[in-house]
């Protein structure tokens, strides 16, 4: 567990820095599949990195302050700006393994990140518990969240992918 810790930061900040895991030199993705495989290893079995929308509703009206919450959509002034989760505070995907957002990140609290849909979070989530700290995703992102319906963006992706008829092997 301890050498995680060690490696894992390190690792974090490879694959980040790298961009791609084919621009790892031998050494540097030797430590990033050891830090992977070390993570992986120690995955719960049901995924309990989750939380809903009304359990994060429930810690802020509770007034504790032993949780922070990360949004990570972009853009910043079409997306945050335009309405969050109460006390979130803004930190791009990209900016999260960064000296300066870390600092902004307390290991001794949860973390709570969302995103519009749940897919960016999870990224940041992973990234967050490599480096050791307690991260959440808020299931289904800001849509959980929201009374304001997905995008049209949204909409096109999901059924246009619904309406292609992928085959399915039983």
């Amino acid at each position: 567990m301890k050498s995680r810790f060690l490696i894992a930061p390190l690792a974090a900040a490879l694959l980040l820095g790298a961009g791609a895991a084919s621009a790892l030199t031998e050494s540097e993705l030797q430590i990033v599949q050891k830090a992977a495989a070390e993570y992986a290893s120690g995955l719960p079995a049901a995924n309990n990195y989750d939380v809903t929308a009304e359990e994060v509703a429930a810690r802020i009206k509770s007034g504790k302050e032993d949780f922070v919450i990360v949004d990570v959509r972009v853009p910043k002034d079409k997306k945050y700006d335009q309405g969050h989760v109460p006390g979130a505070m803004f930190i791009p995907l990209s900016e999260i393994p960064k000296p300066e957002s870390l600092a902004k990140l307390p290991k001794s609290k949860d973390i709570i990140v969302y995103c519009d849909t749940g897919q960016q979070q999870s990224k940041a989530v992973t990234v967050l518990r490599m480096m050791g700290y307690n991260a959440f995703a808020m299931r289904w992102g800001y849509m959980s969240w929201s009374p304001a319906p997905p995008t049209q963006l949204t909409l096109d992706a999901i059924g246009g992918s619904i309406t292609k008829g992928y085959p399915v092997v039983k």
